[in-house]
């Protein structure tokens, strides 16, 4: 009795044990076909992923594609406008905003085309710099309109005739929009050993909100050519980019208007 007992619990043994692996086996079987699923799904979210890839960089080929085909059409229809405007009445502001406006449709395109190209840079005073550049200005202000520069006395190395051509532009146009009786300033910031900030700031009229996302991108409303062509600042923020740096509204200032052209050296 005392063996067929003995025998009797090694058998319960045995089948505890053989349950325990049935266990395991089954476990692992749901995880295989649980892991066999994961992969399936995987692999077709891989597959569309590459897929949406593909398209998404074929769409990308084509809008670019495009894209360089309207650049090259517009300087085609730029380059062909010139010979007929010649034979106009330059005197005439209709003719002559045509003409601004052929130019800059050009430059604009010039830019885009050569981003990548560095300006040549040199080392300038920047305390004289700023000074100068406002006394270009100040013969075409309006009366009692206060000027002051804010530079100190330091050399920085840039492209001078780039970063004049941006602050005249936006110095000119705080000029025509600052009231009588307003101010119109200039700021030289450093923030960094190779950074630096130009501020113009002016006590004018600003510039409405919804109109502000929309400030450097060219053609983005029909006006009177005569009123100007709207690509000034395009083409600024063009030059500032060639430099190496970028050119901003300060949306926080609600004084007037205030922009910000940060330069990396």
């Amino acid at each position: 009795k005392r063996k067929y007992d003995e025998s009797l619990q090694t058998i319960e043994e045995k089948d505890s044990s053989l349950s325990a692996k049935q266990y395991i086996i089954i476990g692992l079987c749901i995880l295989a076909g649980l892991l066999a699923a994961v992969l399936v799904l995987a692999g077709i979210v891989l597959l569309r992923f590459v897929l949406l890839t593909r398209k998404q960089k074929k769409a990308i080929q084509i809008a670019n594609e495009h894209n360089e085909l309207k650049t090259q059409f517009i300087q085609n229809i730029s380059a062909q406008m010139e010979p007929t405007l010649n034979t106009l009445d330059g005197t005439q502001p209709g003719v002559r905003a045509l003409k601004g406006f052929a130019e800059h449709i050009q430059e604009l395109s010039d830019l885009e085309n050569t981003l990548s190209e560095a300006y040549e840079m040199r080392e300038i005073s920047i305390n004289t710099f700023c000074e100068s550049v406002m006394d270009k200005i100040k013969s075409g202000l309006k009366p009692d309109i206060t000027t002051a520069v804010n530079a100190p006395k330091l050399s920085v190395k840039t492209n001078p005739e780039q970063l004049e051509r941006i602050l005249l532009h936006l110095l000119n146009n705080a000029a025509e929009f600052t009231p009588e009786g307003g101010k119109i300033w200039l700021d030289f910031k450093k923030r960094g050993a190779h950074t630096h900030q130009f501020i113009i700031s002016d006590t004018g009229t600003g510039i409405a909100e919804e109109e502000q996302a929309d400030l450097f991108k060219p053609f983005t409303k029909v006006k009177d050519l005569t009123e100007g062509d709207g690509l000034g600042l395009p083409i600024c923020s063009l030059i500032a980019t060639k430099m190496n740096g970028s050119l901003t509204l300060d949306s926080s200032y609600t004084k007037g208007c205030r922009f910000v052209l940060e330069l990396h050296t």
